[in-house]
């Protein structure tokens, strides 16, 4: 049903540099069968306004009603609340099988789905994926705590002589995006004052400008676009980021070394600063189960989805809309900003990605089981 692009065709569709997988070319009969003319097409954002789903959410939206049959018009509706709980309940409940009814799924979403938070009635598997749009993460500190320009090992140190107190840190829930930021900083040998019922990264970054936060985190590409008054003020230092795997999904080069997030390339991942700042090598159970929340937040950091039993033609509609958006010379100003050099993958292989990134060993489930239960006392259901 969907035709295999090839990789040197990849590279001219999206550009040089780019890293693309899956892209699948639509059969126009099929995807011409829909015309939303004169209907209302909603894409639920389950985040407040200003994260960053929001914000690639708008940017995609011209190029979607560009793209549909029809050029219907699209309203983006924040549902916020819990996480991306509140949004993904009313998706899972309201939406329409028709093809106007879209959700913008992010990585807290999906870590609430998957660690199995109760409040979720909703299931990702049995969504229809149009795009998969993954991202890295940046994790940064407050100025006042004297981490600019420190080496790892002096990073770490000093990281570890702050109180509690002092490292603030937050998130939606315990079991949203923030748990692999979280685990990696226990890694580190660094516990935090953990601050939950933030109503998305729009939120917490106004938190972190305020003083209230002094260690928070945003996609890589966010920080890049939306946090830039952080950096020119000097309040905001970069620590390091998730880093990113290769265009075969290896987060590892031939020499071992694990890859650096594209949009920050001179800014260390956190595998680098482990090691370096610890002194010990990034392997065991405890920093495999933090990688494979990593992996998650990376991988399925970004994606759009029609309700389970979507109509296929629409289906196919959209994932045709997304194909040409992603060719737009006019897109293609905006694509460094909009999706940095990450794997776009559309159609089915989307579902294959997503639902691979989303299952954990049994080992890696134990672990995280018992770290949310010490720290949160809250019981996994994974």
């Amino acid at each position: 049903m969907f035709e295999k692009i090839t990789r040197r065709s990849v590279t001219g569709f999206l550009g040089a540099g780019a890293m693309a997988l899956g892209l699948s070319a639509i059969p126009m009969q099929q995807a011409m069968a829909v015309d939303f003319s004169g209907k209302r097409v909603r894409i639920i954002v389950p985040f407040n306004e200003g994260g960053g789903t929001d914000s690639l959410t708008r940017a995609l939206v011209p190029f979607m009603e560009k793209y549909l049959p029809g050029n219907p018009k699209i309203l983006v509706i924040n549902k916020p609340g819990a996480g991306g709980i509140v949004g993904g309940n009313y998706f899972e409940d309201r939406a329409k099988k028709d093809g106007t009814w879209v959700f913008a799924l992010s990585t807290s979403t999906v870590m609430n789905y998957l660690l199995g938070d109760p409040r979720v009635k909703f299931d990702i598997k049995g969504w229809e994926p149009i795009i998969l749009l993954p991202r890295g993460n940046m994790i940064y500190g407050r100025s006042e705590l004297g981490l600019k320009g420190l080496s790892p090992k002096d990073l770490v140190a000093k990281l570890r002589s702050h109180p509690k107190d002092k490292l603030v840190f937050g998130g939606k829930t315990p079991t949203s995006s923030s748990i692999n930021k979280r685990m990696a900083l226990s890694l580190l040998g660094v516990e935090v004052k953990d601050v939950w019922g933030m109503k998305g990264n729009g939120p917490m970054a106004q938190a972190f400008e305020r003083g209230e936060f002094t260690l928070n985190f945003d996609n890589s590409l966010s920080y890049l676009n939306n946090r830039k008054g952080f950096r020119e003020s000097g309040i905001a230092t970069e620590l390091y980021t998730h880093g990113a795997p290769d265009a075969q999904g290896k987060w590892k080069d031939a020499n071992g070394k694990y890859y650096r997030d594209p949009t920050w390339p001179n800014v260390p991942t956190f595998y680098e600063l482990y090691e370096e700042g610890t002194g010990k090598k990034f392997e065991g159970p405890e920093a495999m189960s933090t990688l494979a929340l990593i992996r998650v937040g990376t991988l399925a950091n970004k994606s759009f989805h029609l309700p389970k039993g979507a109509d296929k033609e629409a289906l196919a509609a959209w994932r045709d809309a997304l194909t040409k958006t992603m060719a737009d010379p006019d897109f293609a100003k905006k694509k460094a900003k909009v999706l940095g050099k990450f794997t776009v993958t559309i159609g089915e292989a989307a579902r294959v990605a997503l639902h691979k990134a989303i299952i954990l060993s049994d080992a890696e489930k134990a672990y995280i089981r018992e770290y949310v239960k010490v720290r949160y006392n809250l019981k996994l259901t994974m």
